[in-house]
């Protein structure tokens, strides 16, 4: 074939996925590896696609550089050195291989765990320095001890397999997940991050490194650990404090710690897990969960064979941003897209309140904009449900969470969707909203006026009018006599100004909700102070900054 796609590879992946590009013959195939940035910043113009490890950072330079770039492939699960703003302004396709490290990940935990209760590298070392010290390395069994696994998803799930076969009495705490896939995985799910640890013998974390999840596991909640239990971390490093680990294993509050994930990598001859002190009780390892030769051949199978269907304009799965729906869609259609997304963003915060997980979202348009969609496929979502899927997931997940990937992380959480379509009422166009838990439901109604605002204009039975940007304070209060300037009291102290305000009122509920655009910063502490002090119910603050 006279014109074939130009595919550089910079890293060193499985053969699989090699062989894909390799057996295609309208690909032309180029690897070269231990490039510079500089290296590949020159060759890249001539290149249709790229396809990568963590090694490579795909930053705006080289995006801006590959002119030709249509595809952009990382044979893993992160996309962390990779622009997704910066490729999703260019058009290009970013792909990734989610579930192709799954097993490899769950089995270095499992190897990690009964290696620090059985201090068995500790052991190894000792016999290689001529030592008999049997009494020395004493351990714990893993059966009958009480696991806890912080995250359920599709590791997580896979911990809880393997830890059952051991004996171990599993229990879980995600707020993301339903009892459904609880119940189904025979693991108890816990309410109470910090009753959950109380109880522990051992703690695994498998959650993704977010703006929640970040120093998840620090020096407060170090202090809640059973004495002398275990933790492991195999999943993202950021998300445990690592001096206050390091100084909790010195105390002895926890009886060892194993970990492969780092804030930075590689370590710095400094780093807390290094000291000489705490050698005997942690076990560390470079980052290698991903590292067998059955995960490196899948995940390159499928970030290559998904790339190779991009590229020739066939169906493909596994993109981890998708800017040809924004760009299918006119000014007014892309306004309602963003308010949806919103509305997912504040449903997750009030379903929070309710302290229990969606397990259904139902999405009802109303209005002419909603009918002219003729050319969707059967049984498709709406670009303006998955936004909802999208800011509901990215609330507990974080950025990573696009608008194709939404629906099939829902499904993975068994949520399930529905969406409807109907005649406009009060406002011309209306998206509906509501989030269903086992805690009770959520109800949202938002809309766009004439003038181009984004107003949400009902929360449950309460009908309110708050423009859904920066930061917002929502509550509800006794509906008396000086809660308002109490609330307006406490927030002045700590610093934070009222930008905007607004509230509805039940009739004879003797209740009310408001919603406070703030300047500032919120804490647990300075809502504690406002749930005291303004006779509020609850109160949570959403931030809209991160879905406009």
């Amino acid at each position: 074939m006279e014109n074939k796609w130009k595919v550089l590879v910079t890293e060193k992946v499985g053969e699989t996925g090699l062989d894909i590009f390799r057996n295609a013959p309208d690909v032309e195939l180029d690897i070269k590896t231990d490039l510079t940035s500089d290296e590949i910043i020159r060759i890249l113009p001539e290149y249709d696609a790229i396809l990568t490890r963590s090694g490579t950072t795909m930053d705006e330079a080289k995006i801006e550089a590959g002119k030709k770039l249509k595809v952009i492939g990382r044979a893993g699960v992160g996309v962390d050195n990779i622009d997704l703003p910066a490729a999703s302004r260019r058009g290009i396709i970013v792909i990734n291989a989610p579930s192709g490290n799954t097993l490899a990940a769950t089995e270095l935990t499992m190897a990690n765990m009964l290696s620090v209760v059985r201090r068995v590298p500790q052991a190894c070392t000792s016999l290689r320095c001529a030592k008999w010290e049997r009494n020395r390395f004493t351990g714990m069994q893993l059966n009958g001890k009480t696991l806890l696994i912080i995250g359920l998803g599709r590791i997580g799930s896979e911990i809880s397999k393997r830890a059952k076969a051991f004996g171990m009495d599993v229990i879980a705490y995600d707020p993301y997940i339903t009892s459904k896939k609880a119940d189904n995985l025979r693991v108890e799910l816990k309410n109470d991050l910090e009753d959950a640890i109380s109880v522990a013998d051992v703690v695994t974390i498998h959650t993704p490194l977010t703006e929640e999840t970040t120093n998840m596991i620090n020096k407060d909640m170090l202090r809640v650990f059973k004495h002398g239990a275990y933790l492991i971390n195999c999943a993202r490093g950021g998300i445990v404090e690592e001096q206050a680990v390091a100084d909790a294993v010195r105390e002895g509050r926890l009886a060892g710690f194993a970990t492969d994930v780092y804030t930075s990598e590689p370590l710095a001859a400094d780093h807390p897990f290094l000291a000489e002190d705490i050698a005997d009780r942690v076990v560390i390892t470079p980052h290698i969960g991903a590292n067998t030769v059955e995960a490196q051949s899948e995940v390159s199978r499928i970030a290559a064979s998904n790339m190779l269907s991009a590229l020739r304009g066939e169906e493909y799965s596994q993109a981890v941003n998708i800017p040809f729906m924004e760009q299918t869609l006119n000014s007014t259609q892309r306004k309602y897209l963003a308010l949806s997304r919103k509305i997912g963003v504040l449903g997750a915060k009030l379903a929070q309140v309710r302290g229990a997980a969606a397990n259904n979202c139902h999405v009802t348009l109303r209005g002419e904009l909603f009918t002219d969609d003729e050319k969707r496929a059967a049984n498709q979502l709406r670009p303006y449900t998955i936004a909802v899927l999208k800011g509901l997931l990215e609330v507990s997940i974080g950025s990573s969470v696009t608008y194709m990937i939404a629906p099939l992380m829902a499904k993975d959480r068994h949520i399930s969707i529905d969406e409807s379509c109907g005649d406009a009422k009060t406002y011309k166009n209306t998206i509906e909203v509501e989030i269903e838990t086992d805690k009770g439901s959520v109800s949202i109604l938002a809309t766009i006026t004439e003038e181009g605002r984004q107003r949400v204009v009902r929360v449950n039975d309460y009908w309110v009018d708050f423009v859904p940007d920066g930061k917002v304070l929502i509550f509800q209060n006794h509906d008396r006599p000086g809660v308002i300037g109490k609330i307006g009291s406490v927030l002045g102290a700590a610093n934070v100004n009222i930008a905007n305000f607004a509230l509805g009122r039940k009739e004879g509920s003797g209740l009310a909700l408001g919603a406070l655009e703030i300047d500032g910063e919120t804490n647990d502490k300075l809502r504690g102070e406002l749930i005291k002090s303004g006779d509020m119910v609850w109160v949570a603050t959403v931030d809209f900054t991160r879905a406009c």
